[in-house]
């Protein structure tokens, strides 16, 4: 395989809860690097809550997918190169289907999360990630432009019931896809993963069939289809494992190493 881009997602692909890249990964993420593969995070997560891995990366990675991908963003600096948020109006519409639905809703601007009142996930959520957090009870009446995604998050055993229960509550143009259990995530149907990495491919020359992606969740299944090699961890959706070309082993195993070592470096040597 001719692989000159690797988009990867980040939680339940290429690390578990600890946010600690393992070590046979992280060493083949720097010898593909080292041998010209572009290394692409694309996540879920904001630009400040991928610091923790970034730092582990070092200073030889370019770019980062941020926010399902609705923000393409220089990996050392956080400068935007490309950026797509949703309307205030759908930011509205989602926070009243949370509402609705008795679940807790919230929202992104900048690195800051916004919700309307604290609850024992949003208090893990920031604490995990480390980022700024407030409750807002007055949510809906105020500002609520610049926003790139809004997270709304269900038990884990019930998230299939309300992530339809929320989709078919959602204007045509937005779409409801699973990054981790319990997380809903919603977001414009054209902004995606997928899209996001083919934006970046084309701007950096490099063909679809030379980029592959991995991935484990719903939130990743459009660029898993889009690239050239697409693979799922074995630990990831059954869905998403038979939309990808290839399921690879899951992430306790280092799958992600695996892949680099069976099918980039490999090859390439």
């Amino acid at each position: 395989m001719d692989i000159r881009l690797i988009a990867l997602d980040i939680d339940d692909t290429l690390v578990d809860h600890s946010s600690i890249i393992p070590p046979r990964s992280l060493a083949a993420l720097r010898r593909a690097q080292a041998q010209g593969v572009e290394i692409v995070l694309a996540t879920g997560r904001g630009y400040l809550g991928t610091e923790a891995i970034r730092k582990q990366l070092g200073e030889g990675f370019h770019y980062i997918i941020c926010f399902g991908g609705a923000l393409v963003a220089d990996y050392a600096t956080g400068s935007p190169r490309i950026h797509r948020f949703l309307t205030e109006e759908d930011v509205a519409a989602c926070l009243r289907i949370a509402n609705e639905l008795d679940l807790h809703v919230q929202i992104y601007q900048g690195d800051e999360v916004i919700f309307q009142r604290m609850t024992p996930f949003a208090e893990q959520y920031c604490a995990y990630q480390k980022l700024p957090c407030r409750a807002d009870e007055h949510l809906l009446e105020h500002d609520l432009s610049n926003v790139p995604k809004v997270l709304i998050y269900a038990p884990p055993e019930e998230e299939e019931k309300y992530k339809q229960l929320v989709a078919a509550r959602l204007p045509r143009h937005l779409h409801a896809l699973g990054s981790k259990p319990g997380f809903i995530e919603i977001g414009d149907v054209s902004v995606t993963k997928g899209s996001a990495v083919a934006a970046l491919a084309k701007e950096l020359h490099i063909q679809q069939a030379q980029v592959s992606a991995i991935g484990d969740n719903t939130l990743d299944q459009d660029m898993i289809e889009w690239a050239g090699v697409g693979c799922c961890v074995e630990n990831g959706k059954e869905a998403v494992q038979a939309a990808a070309d290839m399921v690879i082993p899951a992430q306790a195993e280092e799958g992600v190493a695996w892949f680099i070592e069976q099918y980039v470096l490999k090859d390439q040597a």
